[in-house]
């Protein structure tokens, strides 16, 4: 680290720190105000509204009771009771669902609804008949179809119950009640019961069952607490919520915001910090830099000085000052100059030998790819001559042996084992003469007998040699050659090599039941010759190599397809010794088709 990092860094260290510890010691002070204050707001609107909602359900009671000690309804006037009970249903409209009363045996005795049915088994006739007043648990009322609760109240003469006064009471105006409550954007007010079951929610979606008792707001609520805290919310937001619990109905208010949104304020707080201590640092660096500058500039003269020297274009550094650091300049000056001198001399030797190093270096890799391409070359020849010389010489060495130790070989046997002789002798034969062949195409020296050739009938020699073993893989071989066809300027002998090469490809490659077609046509100044088969076809990116000596397509060591690789190599390079090209099509699973252009006699 550098004189003047280290003085950067000192000097930021005692004005920057207390100047943060400021500022962080305000932002949190700030901040928790903030906090405080948003949390007394929240929770003092969930307070109010749990009394508003109290308030509500009290005056609801209040009707229930009123209607129960009513005249009308103590002495069961059911010709004045529809009439009656339908004034507060107008009264409050959108409050009351239903008005019904039931005898001590739980029967529906009047309903504004004309409902009908026992009721004994539910627990508002229950307690109601026990003499107290009931509010039920929110439910979902199929009559109605809408969630309310149930109120009843027993109806007495003389102090004695003699029935039981219901309403149904829908939740909806609750709505109501919540709406001046500020939550913002992504507040959300909903009611639970004790089973921690949403009942009401201000978007007027009731879920009925909806249980999320694992939410922290919801567990504190249901043990019957008060108060707000941070948590996650049954969506799996981070929320600041509030939590309210109503005894008298076993419910439980819960309001609950966005944690982003209820402390927007607490962001812009933080916003505003950053930028004045952003503001107050920029202006602290800024003279720390001017500063240290000052103090550093000639020791860092010094440091270019000796970077100059390193890289050899040293330039003397001025003597700016009589101190110490003035006279180690002087010195440094003198001693770089010496330094430079033998450096020169060095670099004049270096660059004698480096040159010399090169050029036995460019020799050594040539001389090294030369051995690489004679090692590959070796290693394809030795494995196939193992495989297609040592293998025939066996099965002759075999057959010969068989004949000279048995006195009376049967004469068909004889025969085949001649012939079995002869083919692999001719096998051996065509062998060298294509190693040979491939040799002197390589070296340049094949020599080409020009003459006028007749396509037709060099075909048709052709095609008698490939025949009768294209009938044994009952494959058919076909030509395609015009009488009047054009003669070509050639080499006879050298075009039928060229086109049994092909044959024979074609024959390797084609599998039972396919076919190979031998065409040639007329064109303006040569003629083309194009041998189509229905064999497995080459893939894209092998049809660069096929020409290349020793490849096979099938790219397996075991070449299954036989033979040295050598028949496309010598009848490309016999095609370009005429001056032309083999340009080939092919698609996997679809065969191949090669063809080239001969020039006709006449035309050269």
């Amino acid at each position: 680290m550098s004189i003047r990092s280290e003085l950067v860094i000192f000097f930021l260290l005692i004005s920057v720190i207390p100047l943060s510890a400021v500022v962080y010691a305000s932002y949190e002070h700030s901040k928790e105000a903030i906090r405080d204050s948003v949390m007394a707001n929240l929770l003092g609107a969930t307070e109010n509204t749990g009394n508003a909602i109290d308030n509500w359900m009290d005056a609801r009671k209040d009707d229930i009771r009123v209607i129960s000690q009513s005249r009308i309804v103590v002495y069961a006037e059911k010709e004045h009771l529809q009439e009656y009970l339908n004034t507060f249903e107008y009264e409050y409209q959108g409050v009351y669902k239903e008005f019904f009363m039931l005898d001590l045996d739980g029967n529906i005795i009047f309903s504004t609804l004309n409902s009908t049915g026992n009721r004994d088994k539910e627990l508002y006739f229950i307690e109601a008949y026990k003499g107290k007043l009931y509010v039920s648990d929110v439910s979902f009322s199929e009559i109605t179809g809408s969630s309310e609760i149930t109120i009843t109240s027993p109806i007495k003469k003389n102090d004695t119950i003699t029935g039981i006064m219901a309403a149904r009471v829908s939740i909806e105006n609750l709505y109501r009640i919540i709406e001046n409550i500020d939550i913002g954007k992504s507040g959300e007010i909903f009611i639970v019961n004790k089973d921690g079951d949403i009942i009401f929610n201000e978007n007027r979606s009731i879920i009925l069952p909806g249980n999320i008792n694992n939410n922290f707001a919801v567990k504190e609520v249901t043990y019957e607490k008060n108060g707000i805290n941070e948590y996650t919310s049954y969506k799996g937001e981070k929320v600041l919520g509030s939590y309210y619990w109503l005894p008298l109905y076993r419910w439980g208010l819960i309001v609950e915001q966005n944690i982003d949104e209820a402390y927007a304020g607490v962001v812009i707080l933080e916003r505003l910090m950053l930028g004045i201590s952003s503001f107050a640092i920029i202006g602290v660096v800024f003279l720390v830099v001017i500063i240290s500058r000052k103090l550093t500039e000639p020791i860092r003269s010094l440091e270019d000085g000796a970077q100059g020297l390193v890289k050899g274009n040293f330039k003397p550094i001025p003597v700016s000052s009589s101190n110490e650091i003035g006279r180690l300049t002087e010195m440094f000056n003198t001693t770089a100059t010496e330094l430079l001198c033998i450096r020169k001399k060095l670099e004049a030797k270096i660059e004698i030998v480096d040159k010399d190093l090169k050029e036995k270096n460019k020799e050594l890799i040539t001389a090294n790819e030369e051995l690489k391409k004679l090692d590959e070359l070796k290693s394809d020849f030795i494995s196939l001559v193992s495989h297609e010389l040592k293998t025939p010489l066996l099965l002759i060495r075999l057959s010969a042996e068989y004949l000279e130790s048995e006195d009376n070989v049967d004469p068909a046997l004889r025969k085949e084992l001649l012939q079995k002789i002869i083919r692999n002798v001719d096998r051996q034969t065509r062998l060298i003469n294509d190693i040979l062949d491939i040799s002197k195409i390589e070296a340049g020296k094949m020599e080409l007998r020009l003459e006028h050739v007749d396509i037709s009938e060099i075909a048709s020699m052709a095609f008698e040699n490939i025949n009768q073993f294209a009938l044994k893989k009952n494959i058919t071989v076909s030509l395609d050659i015009p009488e009047k066809l054009s003669p070509v300027l050639a080499d006879r002998e050298k075009l039928i090599i060229a086109l049994n090469n092909f044959f024979e490809n074609a024959l390797k490659f084609t599998p039972g039941g396919g076919s190979i077609l031998l065409s040639a046509k007329d064109c303006v100044d040569s003629v083309e010759v194009r041998m189509k088969d229905t064999g497995i076809g080459i893939e894209k990116e092998k049809l660069g190599k096929i020409f290349e000596k020793f490849y096979q397509v099938d790219g397996t060591s075991r070449r299954r397809a036989g033979g040295f690789g050598l028949g496309l190599a010598i009848s490309s390079g016999i095609i370009r010794a005429h001056g032309s090209e083999i340009h080939v099509e092919s698609e996997p699973g679809k065969g191949s088709a090669f063809s080239f252009r001969l020039k006709k006699a006449g035309k050269i």
